[in-house]
């Protein structure tokens, strides 16, 4: 095991443990009954439980080896995630009251993390939080695979976007296009840079592009 291993985890645990926090700090000043609040409560509870269900392949990168080339897009990845979900509950949203507007952001976000758990589900034993070189590595073109080459990608997108129309304030959105989405797309050109060494890889490349089908 190497630190390098062990940092998506650590960065797992430490968002959940700031979202606990903030989260209690902003039910203060709700009063009982306000259906906003509750609705925050189960927006809070179901991004918890998606973080949740992801550190299981966090605790998996612990066993993997060192073979690696991240650069630190885990880490400015993992940055953009959580300043789009921390600012979204540290400060005063536009809307202050329920509205179409939050079931609209909410359907996104739960669109967001379903396509993004299918994804890691369907690649399996290859999906990894850290880019890396696995021996014997397949291609995977089924499920969501088969329309884009990075749909755990485009889910995280989809459910930050989400949580930016739920909670919507400027902030949150510049953090949203400044910070997260140029990590994402970094993060892809890096990744691809190793995904290219891998035989067939340019070869399922070309009829798929990287995140929405027909653009990029």
């Amino acid at each position: 095991m190497t630190l390098r291993n062990i940092i998506p985890a650590v960065l797992s645990i430490l968002l959940i443990s700031l979202i606990v926090i903030l989260y209690l700090n902003r039910i203060e000043d709700r009063t009982i009954g306000d259906s906003l609040a509750n609705f925050d409560a189960v927006f809070v509870l179901t991004y918890l439980g998606w973080i949740i269900s992801e550190f299981r392949v966090s605790k998996e990168e612990t066993g993997k080896g060192n073979k690696t080339s991240d650069y630190g897009t885990c880490e400015l990845y993992a940055i953009g995630q959580a300043a789009v979900i921390l600012s979204a509950l540290w400060l005063t949203p536009v809307q202050g009251s329920l509205d179409t507007i939050h079931i609209i952001g909410f359907i996104i976000f739960l669109g967001g993390i379903s396509l993004r758990l299918f994804a890691i589900k369907t690649l399996g034993k290859y999906y990894s939080h850290i880019v890396r070189e696995i021996d014997n590595h397949e291609i995977i073109d089924s499920g969501p695979y088969s329309f884009i080459r990075h749909p755990a990608y485009a889910g995280m997108i989809l459910a930050n976007l989400g949580v930016v129309i739920f909670f919507f304030n400027l902030i949150t959105l510049t953090l949203f296009c400044l910070v997260l989405l140029p990590a994402i797309v970094l993060r892809i050109l890096i990744e691809e840079k190793t995904l290219y060494k891998i035989d067939k890889y340019s070869m399922y490349a070309k009829d798929r592009r990287r995140l929405l089908p027909g653009i990029w």
